[in-house]
């Protein structure tokens, strides 16, 4: 596994970083990370798929996705020359966000909600509204590249215009309504979701999903693009990292409380994925 935590490091006082129409067409490998800021990714081209609690969202032009601070994701897409993978990425830092939407009430609510709420839903279908939001993002382009410094102003009107996109009251996209079935991956993250801090029995897994132990594997890496052990894993270190930075439990205890019984593996494993150890996270994050 690659390392969960990706810090976005923002240089001489940036608000926003800015990778306009990233153009993949020869291989993505997706892994499990998390940022400490916002990320929000529109779909140009391409197609995959998204893990995101313990939700699939299938990537396709004119998804809009937004994820919140220490939001463990995963982004897979699947490409090929004929069919490349385009998206344009940003990160923000929401309090920085929050102080440029002072004065607009309605979009200042929304992005809260998009950033500290609870909804469960990160992926928008933007519709016949995609042009628009396209048009949006390339005329920020333009005026970025013509500005040799940072424009808070330029700024305030992206984040006023996409989140005008996405919509306020009955004609906003930001809302639960009736859930679709859930996918075999989806109802194994579930599952994993009640049970990853005790010892994942496949065989349960595989009677609770009525489907077979082999199945269950391929199945979930047929869905998602990623191995089961690797989410697993993933979900077990987000909360020992959150553990670590807001409990004084003992390294130890936070092992087992997500499932890893042994110390030495549960540092190994800490060191390896994190790029630093338990007590050194926990000092940088306290």
């Amino acid at each position: 596994m690659k390392q969960l935590f990706e810090p976005v490091l923002f240089a001489n006082r940036q608000s926003l970083i800015w990778d306009y129409r990233i153009y993949t067409d020869d291989h993505y490998k997706g892994y499990y990370h998390w940022h400490q800021c916002c990320e929000i990714m529109l779909v140009h081209g391409g197609q995959g798929s998204i893990v995101v609690n313990q939700q699939m969202y299938d990537i396709r032009p004119g998804m809009l996705f937004f994820f919140q601070p220490y939001q463990l994701h995963r982004i897979y897409s699947e490409v090929s020359p004929a069919r490349p993978f385009v998206r344009t990425i940003f990160y923000l830092d929401p309090h920085i966000a929050e102080n440029l939407l002072q004065g607009f009430s309605k979009r200042k609510a929304l992005f809260s909600a998009l950033w500290q709420g609870d909804n469960p839903y990160c992926g928008f279908d933007l519709g016949d509204r995609f042009e628009t939001m396209e048009w949006v993002y390339e005329n920020y382009n333009q005026c970025r590249n013509q500005s040799l410094e940072e424009d808070t102003e330029d700024i305030t009107m992206l984040l006023l215009q996409l989140l005008s996109c996405l919509g306020t009251g009955g004609q906003s996209l930001i809302h639960t309504g009736e859930r679709r079935n859930l996918r075999y991956s989806e109802q194994i993250m579930n599952w994993i979701e009640a049970h990853y801090q005790e010892e994942v029995n496949l065989d349960q897994l595989a009677e609770e999903t009525h489907l077979s132990k082999s199945y269950v594997s391929r199945i979930f890496h047929q869905e998602t693009g990623g191995r089961l052990v690797d989410y697993l894993t993933a979900r077990r270190l987000k909360q020992a990292c959150r553990l670590l930075g807001t409990t004084d439990m003992a390294v130890e205890q936070i092992g087992i409380a997500v499932g890893f019984p042994n110390a030495s593996y549960f540092n190994q494993l800490f060191k390896r994925v994190l790029g630093t150890t338990p007590l050194k996270y926990r000092k940088g994050n306290m």
